[in-house]
């Protein structure tokens, strides 16, 4: 069983069962700035009983339960840049590289690509 499938349950448990509980966030890029191909389609969010946030890709949403995400018919719309400003030392925290999508560092993107061992914060190189 991949690892996506596990993350399924969290998420759904946060929402009650029903994505529609959850917040929607938009990118306000026509192009992604970290060269993400296809751009995204956006991201739910909700949170864990200990109010830490479950991402989960829309398109990844869509994949595995073959359900199509809306955004206007989720809970609330926040831009992607709200969220990194409302969750900035979260972000900090919990990512790895200044370089990569901290929102889909935070979901643990399906690709599952290592960053490069040169694009990890706080890192002087040799």
């Amino acid at each position: 069983m991949k690892q996506q499938h596990c993350k399924l349950y969290p998420f759904l448990k946060a929402v009650h069962g029903n994505w529609h509980n959850a917040i929607f966030l938009q990118c306000c890029h026509r192009h992604c700035p970290y060269g993400h191909l296809p751009p995204c389609q956006g991201f739910l969010v909700a949170a864990d009983a200990d109010g830490t946030p479950i991402l989960m890709p829309a398109e990844t949403f869509r994949e595995l339960t073959g359900d199509i995400v809306f955004s206007d018919e989720c809970r609330s719309i926040l831009s992607l840049q709200a969220f990194e400003t409302a969750y900035s030392l979260y972000l900090e925290w919990h990512t790895i590289s200044s370089y990569g999508c901290p929102i889909r560092q935070l979901c643990q993107d399906s690709e599952n690509k290592p960053f490069p061992p040169n694009d990890k914060k706080d890192v002087i190189p040799p």
